[in-house]
Parts: structure tokens; sequence; C-alpha cells
């Protein structure tokens, strides 16, 4: 089977991130592939839609910008739209905070040279804008907080559960056929119900991860603090309460391995060099998760 075509949809929704959605776009066009088509889909900001039609289109000719406002706010929509206007065989998905390399679509698009597989997953890689680094507490195994792959994520070329929503690719088939993604999940987690669901319609599918599709994804100053980290957690644990009562307990397990493999050797290997702020983290952001979980499951019960 040969290498199918690509759709390049780059969901946007504020003009604070107008110089990242630049150097997205920049590095989009820069790709060893030529991407099919482009779509900027702007999330329920009209103005900042004309003022990207106005100022950035002359700029990229070959790039469709997208009014995204019909339907619930959030990326789920934004993603849909774009995925809506598609016309290539895949639909390659980036956050505009993203800035991929020249390597990214050719390497995102490789795994669906296999029928079987109807999402992969590309590698996303932490910008620490302004520090060029983590901070000193802060442990791999949670970079997911930021949007990047953490360790623990997958394998190189292994089989994944689920992407990183700020870099995939899905068959635009199955996306039809689904009716994309559930724009009632507007924070995070979106890419997980939709992965969850493929698995369910087809069984024998596969999510691949290729690990040389790359891109950098910025970690703005708000996003490398202790508060931000907790908080990101917290919803992480609610997010998925909402995920396991949807698809049951059993598609959790993956999280179930994540802590017994990951956090725990990440805890004792701090232990081990003494970085005990680092094993603090460790601790409360497991803590805090499955509270969060808990709160969430016991809500919705109370609900019934």
């Amino acid at each position: 089977m040969s290498t199918p075509t690509a759709s390049v949809v780059i969901c946007v929704y504020t003009e604070e991130r107008w110089d990242a959605i630049l150097r997205c776009l920049d590095g989009v066009s820069k790709q060893t592939v030529t991407p099919h088509e482009v779509f900027v889909s702007v999330d329920h900001n009209p103005e900042m839609h004309q003022r990207l039609v106005r100022e950035v289109a002359p700029l990229h000719p070959s790039v469709n910008f997208l009014d995204a406002s019909e339907g619930p706010r959030g990326i789920g929509t934004a993603r849909n739209t774009g995925a809506n206007a598609a016309t290539a065989e895949i639909v390659a998905f980036l956050d505009d905070d993203a800035a991929p390399e020249p390597g990214w679509l050719a390497a995102l698009i490789t795994p669906f040279a296999q029928s079987d597989v109807l999402v992969a997953a590309g590698r996303v890689v932490p910008n620490w804008l302004g520090t060029y680094k983590a901070p000193w507490w802060f442990p791999p195994e949670y970079l997911w907080i930021v949007g990047s792959t953490w360790r623990g994520f997958g394998k190189d070329h292994s089989e994944v559960r689920n992407p990183i929503g700020a870099s995939m690719a899905v068959r635009r088939s199955v996306l039809n056929e689904l009716n994309g993604f559930d724009t009632s999940i507007v924070y995070c987690n979106d890419e997980t119900d939709l992965c969850l669901r493929i698995r369910k319609a087809h069984p024998e599918s596969r999510v691949l991860y290729a690990p040389e599709s790359v891109i950098n994804h910025e970690v703005p100053a708000a996003r490398q603090n202790p508060r931000y980290f907790f908080k990101r957690c917290w919803t992480e644990g609610t997010v998925k309460g909402k995920t396991s009562e949807d698809h049951g307990r059993g598609t959790l397990m993956r999280e179930l391995d994540y802590c017994i493999r990951y956090l725990t050797t990440g805890v004792l290997g701090s232990l081990v060099t003494l970085r005990l702020g680092r094993v603090v983290f460790l601790v409360g952001g497991f803590g805090t998760t499955l509270v969060g979980w808990i709160y969430s499951r016991t809500k919705r019960a109370l609900a019934k």
C-alpha cells in the first residue's frame, strides 16, 4: 500500500499566540512532504479569523482559513471543522503553539502504509520558553501536563492507546464514520475518547507511535510553576473520571501500568539520587489526579 496524501489542520483560538501561529505555519511550509492542503481552523473568534485572512493569507496563499464558530466552543469543534473541510486520505492535526520539524509530516503519515493503522502519534518535545529546560522539580513522567511526550508514553514505533493531540494523524474515513471528536470534551482527552471509540468500532485497528515525527511544543512561563502542575493533575483526574464512566474502568489500564512501572521507578530513582523535591511532585501529582478521579466519579454517581 502506498503512502497516502494528508491534509494538515492547525487549530487556533486566541491572538495571544499570534507569533506561535506564524511559526507553526512557517514550519508546515517547510515540510519534506508537501501537504495536500492546509487549514487553519479558528475556534469561535471571528475577529481573529478576519485578521488572519487579512494579514496572513497573502503570505500563505495556499492555506485555507476556516471560521469554526458552529457548535460548542472548544478544540473538538475546531478539529472537526478542519476535518470536515479536508479531502485527503489522512488528516494531520497540529496545535497552534507547535512548531513542526521539516520531517514531521512525512514520518507521521508513514505508518498509514499499513491498512490496519487508523491513527498515528508524533513525538512532542517541550520548548520551555525563557528557561530552555524544565524546572528542577519537574518529573519527566509528568510531561503530559504540558502536552509533551512523557517518560512511559511508548516505545519507538510501538502501538499506543492514543496520541498526544498536539501532533496526531487520523484516517479521514474513520473520522467521518464516527462523527469526529466529541465536542462536549472542551479541555483535554478528546483524542483519547476518539481512539477508544475507534477501537470499539474496529477492534483490529492500531494506533502507532512515529518518534521521527517531531514537533516543538511551547511551554510558557505560566505553565512552569507548581500551581499549574497540580491544577492540571486535578483536571486530568476529573476528565479521566468521565472517560472511565463512558468507556468502562478497563480503559484506564494504561494509566495503571504507567503508575506501577514509571511513577514507582521515578520515585525510587529520585530517592537514590537525593532529588527529594522531585519525589514530592511525583507523589503529589499522583495523589491530586487520583482525588480528582474519585471526585468526578462520586459526583456523577450522586447525580444519577
